[in-house]
């Protein structure tokens, strides 16, 4: 009878043991225990965007995106990338192994230690669709879950990242006339700058903000109508106003970090980068053959288009977000500076 008393008890310690390393199993060193909110685009996205039939929109879940992602299994998960994207390297940094999971994918009675993703590939701040809703309601997604107490509303511990590429709300720039691009600009900030003092309102005390990437740099305006990338980097007017206004309403607040991808995308992508790391700098790993087509197209049975061999010399993975290399590049150059916002 007491050796089967000592036997339960025993088990029973184990369980324990057991529940409780799955509660921490997404962390992966010591480090002060902030909670993540993540808001943005597919800068940031985690398989947010509703899985369907393959169309551009929907790519992340098709190969050859993932096809690098040994995290994940080497398959596709819904990241906008060949492997993790800017949420799961910032993640780290807070003692996570990757972004909090995506909201999608929340179960009814709770959330994950860890925090939530809101972002969801094709957003915008301003712009948006019932699929890819904008940066409100992202945030208001996050206010709902707090007033119905499925998320504690003691958010003192907690960090929120908003990044986006500026895509869905800059795409028509290049028809805009100098007036509207900057009343463009300046609703897009406002509304970064809301959405920041709406967190802050909610108990949020770290707020990391991107800054917009140097657009022309991109392989969606740096390529030519015939395939050509001649190292230029055109139609950065949009991309620096954004930022200077960023500067004036977001970063004067000591509790807002500018995770300025302006600069480290300069630094590896821009025209006359310091870095070696990457052999292409300017190019697509994954290119469609038609300008308007998308990386991971198929027609009837066909691939629309042509993959690089070595990912890790790429800094762009498709028309627009960077390869897992690059991402990683990126966050690391403000790993430091990160770490000394959020005092770690």
């Amino acid at each position: 009878m007491k050796l089967r008393f000592a036997a339960a008890v025993v088990f029973a310690l184990l369980l324990l043991l057991l529940n409780a390393g799955h509660v921490e199993s997404r962390r992966h060193r010591d480090s002060r225990q902030y909670n993540m909110f993540v808001f943005g685009d597919e800068f940031a996205d985690t398989g947010n965007y509703p899985e369907a039939d393959l169309t551009k929109a929907t790519r992340a879940y098709y190969y050859p995106y993932g096809s690098n992602d040994k995290v994940h299994g080497a398959t596709p998960s819904g990241r906008f990338s060949n492997g993790l994207v800017l949420s799961d390297f910032v993640a780290r940094i807070l003692g996570l192994d990757e972004s909090p999971p995506a909201e999608r994918k929340r179960e009814q009675d709770g959330v994950d230690p860890s925090g939530m993703n809101f972002a969801v590939g094709g957003a915008g701040v301003v712009e948006g669709t019932s699929e890819a809703p904008n940066l409100g309601t992202q945030v208001n997604k996050l206010k709902r879950l707090v007033k119905h107490g499925i998320i504690d509303d003691d958010l003192t511990d907690t960090v929120a990242l908003i990044a986006f590429s500026g895509r869905r709300d800059y795409e028509r720039f290049k028809d805009m006339t100098n007036t509207e691009v900057k009343a463009k600009v300046q609703d897009v900030t406002d509304k970064i700058a809301e959405a920041v003092d709406q967190l802050m309102d909610m108990g949020v005390r770290k707020v990391m903000v991107t800054s917009l990437p140097p657009l022309g740099c991109t392989p969606w305006l740096s390529r030519s109508e015939d395939g050509v990338y001649d190292g230029k980097c055109d139609s950065q007017k949009v991309s620096s106003i954004h930022n200077e206004y960023l500067e004036e309403k977001v970063f004067q607040n000591e509790h807002v970090f500018n995770l300025d991808l302006k600069a480290a995308f300069n630094h590896y992508a821009g025209p006359s980068p310091r870095s070696k790391q990457f052999k292409y700098r300017l190019e697509s790993c994954c290119e469609s053959f038609d300008q308007s087509g998308y990386c991971g197209q198929v027609q009837d049975g066909e691939e629309q288009y042509s993959l690089g061999s070595k990912p890790d010399k790429f800094f762009y993975w498709d028309d627009i977000n960077p390869t897992h290399a690059g991402w990683k590049a990126v966050v690391k150059e403000s790993q430091e500076s990160i770490k000394n916002f959020l005092d770690i």
